[in-house]
């Protein structure tokens, strides 16, 4: 075990972070083939498009990848304008603003998409025109003055997805423009457009709606529909468990329940889904959504009187890190005051009372954050009995009441300050009109719960309804077959009962006895073919392990010969003594591969002559040091051969390519090295080895060649009963091998 493991962590360290460099490197090898192509063809300008889409689709947004979009946009511009080709001009804009977007720079792509939207609106597919229109929106920030513009181009760009046939997409985007219109207090319009996506979710029988009711609950909720809002996200929540969502959008999902029961003070429940999208956030480690659900399940559970729960939330916010959000910075210190006011801790509450202040005095953008602010100062001031110093806090809140949108329970609490204000101060008559308003605004949340009460209790009772039916339905059928069986059965008894009876006890106790001796002779049998399965189980086991430590000493005894010829070549001074013991070491490789091969997999047996065509390539690409001045091309189908026919292909193929990298191109020549391996219809092997290097010279049997490699490859060629053919000429050297693969099924 431990040889093992020191073998395994040599080939590690040695093999693998090569394989993972190239595996890195080969997009870049492909993006500078195609960027040296000559040809002007259109299909070079979409494989580029397709390949630059693929640098911005990586994890992250690495500046390497960006600088080679961006180099592809201007090399797919550069080719189009030198044919004329405005389609490919409109595709290089559209590549370059998605780079713009991913470098985190959408604004300086706007130029780069409005020449995109206006080529391709003439030249392109609706798709490409609905790709434009989005990075051209994209360039729109989130503000006021933006918005508009911004869900005007991708309503255009949602049109054009219906044009094109991709509905969803279309789906999608609406949904998308939804969201941002509730943001933006659009509530009316966010609904006509989240009706239009769910239409169309349900016209392609989409399933997984959990998000798109998610939005039409947090809509309702922001237009104080709160019976809808509550019904929406309910259907989110059981549509989301129904699937087996696990992902972030499930936090947001219990949330919006939960602030539904908060809504009209259910605060039990609440609580119970704060505490659900808590959990489900700190499954995913998002300390933003972990710190946003505290807030509100301390919200929660003051209201319910657990001043210390909600105090002890309140501290575990703090705990995760520095609170750098503004609105949250200004709910923490409200919640603390609110909490410490509730205890009569006034002292302590007077902290948070003059940062509140400070914020106030700052100012924010944020005007409902600014409203939470002063109603927590207010209560405050009323608590200490300087019901004087409320007026001005008062007087703002109304003036800016009327033009931000505030939620029911805010307005409320809002107009029971003011009337506790004015009747302090003795100004009556609007303490009178300030305490009806709460009254009118309290009745009404309370209405949606007496409202929400009697329909479950509607649906319980006509629920109940409908089972007493059914049971009564089915009581009635019940004793009406009873009847109708009496009579059936008193005539049948009354004609034959004695002598049927003693037959039936009869045949029931024959029955019985044979139905023993049957089972109890199975569950011998039973017995003793479960005691072979074990017995041919663990001689199965025994089998596969013996054979993978035959595997597993044959590498390491071929590895342990490899590095002591290497060794006993560092004391040589003869140059082709030490050629002939690196040919020893590459044929050995050859062999040590397929038996590390076998080794890590379960089928013994099998080679996947892919995977080792492409190993045994590689390696001695690496042994030969061959540059950049010899090109290898592989072209090989999933095929797995027999062990017995691998090893002498392998061999085969490593003195073939040998031969090529040394012989084939003197002088540091460039050239191709290409190799072929497929099967044809009848179940025979091709192997194709080929250059084009300067071949044999005047040799014109290369096959009778007195070196070496040569006779190896035909005593092996004969070994695999295979035909075996060289070809050679100015233009380079070329060996056929044709034989009955005695292969497994190959693998898909």
């Amino acid at each position: 075990m431990k040889n093992f493991r020191i073998n395994s962590i040599l080939i590690v360290c040695v093999f693998v972070p090569v394989y993972l460099l190239a595996q890195q490197e080969t997009d870049l090898n492909i993006a500078n083939d195609l960027l040296r192509n000559g040809n002007t063809d259109t299909i070079i300008v979409y494989r580029l498009l397709h390949l630059g889409e693929t640098f911005l689709d990586k994890p992250g947004s690495r500046q390497q990848d960006m600088d080679m979009a961006f180099r592809i946009a201007d090399e797919m511009q550069a080719r189009s304008r030198h044919t004329n080709y405005q389609r490919g001009i409109g595709l290089s804009n559209l590549l370059r603003a998605k780079a713009f977007r991913e470098s985190g720079r959408a604004g300086e792509g706007r130029r780069s998409s409005e020449e995109a939207l206006r080529l391709l609106s003439v030249y392109g597919s609706k798709n490409e025109q609905a790709q434009a229109i989005l990075e051209l929106g994209g360039t729109y920030s989130n503000d006021a003055a933006d918005m508009p513009r911004k869900i005007e181009l991708y309503q255009q760009g949602a049109e054009y997805y219906l044009k094109s046939g991709d509905f969803l997409s279309a789906a999608k985007l609406k949904e998308f423009i939804g969201d941002m219109l509730q943001l933006h207090q659009e509530y009316r319009r966010a609904l006509e457009v989240l009706q239009e996506a769910l239409s169309l979710y349900n016209k392609m029988g989409y399933q997984r709606l959990h998000g798109i009711y998610s939005v039409f609950g947090q809509t309702y909720q922001g237009d104080n529909n709160f019976a809808q809002s509550l019904r929406y996200n309910l259907l989110a929540l059981e549509t989301g468990e129904k699937l087996g969502e696990q992902g972030p959008l499930m936090a947001t999902i219990y949330n919006r329940v939960a602030l539904s029961y908060y809504s009209v003070k259910y605060y039990d429940q609440a609580v119970d889904y704060f505490s659900k999208a808590l959990a489900h956030a700190r499954h995913d480690y998002d300390t933003a959504t972990m710190r946003t659900e505290l807030l509100n399940l301390a919200d929660a559970l003051r209201y319910k009187g657990e001043y210390k729960r909600s105090l002890d939330a309140l501290r575990l916010v703090e705990k995760l890190g520095p609170v750098t959000e503004e609105y949250q910075v200004m709910q923490l210190h409200a919640s603390y005051l609110k909490n410490y006011i509730a205890l009569n801790a006034l002292n302590k509450a007077l902290p948070h009372f003059e940062k509140l202040k400070h914020f106030l005095v700052k100012g924010s953008s944020n005007d409902n954050a600014n409203q939470m602010v002063r109603l927590a100062i207010i209560l405050y001031l009323q608590s200490t009995g300087r019901f004087r110093e409320t007026v001005k806090y008062v007087q703002d809140f109304e003036r800016v009441v009327n033009h931000v949108p505030l939620s029911l329970n805010r307005i409320t609490e809002g107009e029971l300050y003011a009337f506790r204000t004015d009747s302090a101060l003795g100004n009556l008559q609007q303490a009178l009109s300030h305490f009806q308003r709460y009254k009118h605004l309290s009745d009404s949340i309370t209405s949606i719960n007496r409202e929400k009460q009697l329909g479950i209790l509607r649906l319980q009772f006509e629920t109940e309804r409908k089972d007493e039916r059914i049971e009564l339905l089915t009581q009635k059928s019940k004793l009406q077959e009873v009847s109708l069986q009496k009579g059936r059965v008193f005539r049948n008894v009354m004609i034959a009962g004695g002598c049927m009876l003693l037959l039936i006890l009869a045949l029931v106790y024959n029955r019985y006895r044979l139905k023993k001796k049957t089972t109890f002779r199975l569950q011998k049998q039973q017995q003793e073919i479960n005691a072979q399965n074990e017995t041919l189980k663990k001689l199965l086991g025994e089998k596969e392990w013996l054979l993978k430590e035959i595997h597993h000493r044959v590498k390491n005894n071929l590895q342990v010969i490899i590095s002591l010829l290497n060794t006993q070549s560092q004391y040589l001074d003869n140059a082709d003594a030490i050629a002939a013991i690196k040919n020893s070491q590459h044929r050995m490789y050859a062999m040590s591969l397929i038996h590390q091969r076998l080794y890590h997999t379960d089928n013994l047996g099998a080679i996947d002559m892919n995977w080792y065509i492409r190993e045994l390539t590689g390696f001695i690409q690496e042994s030969f040091d061959t540059g950049p001045g010899i090109t290898f091309r592989i072209s090989s189908e999933t095929i797995l051969l027999d062990v017995v026919q691998a090893i002498p292909l392998g061999l085969i193929l490593n003195e073939a390519v040998s031969n090529s990298i040394k012989y084939a191109f003197p002088d540091k020549r460039k050239g191709t090295i290409e190799i072929m391996f497929s099967k044809d219809k009848d179940g025979y092997c091709l192997l194709s080895i080929s250059d084009n290097g300067i071949g044999f010279g005047n040799n014109n049997v290369p096959e009778d060649a007195a070196s070496l490699g040569m006779s190896l490859m035909k005593g092996l060629s004969e070994q695999l009963d295979a035909s075996y053919d060289v070809q050679s000429s100015p233009e380079g050297v070329t060996i056929h091998l044709r034989f009955f693969a005695r292969c497994f099924n190959n693998v898909n």
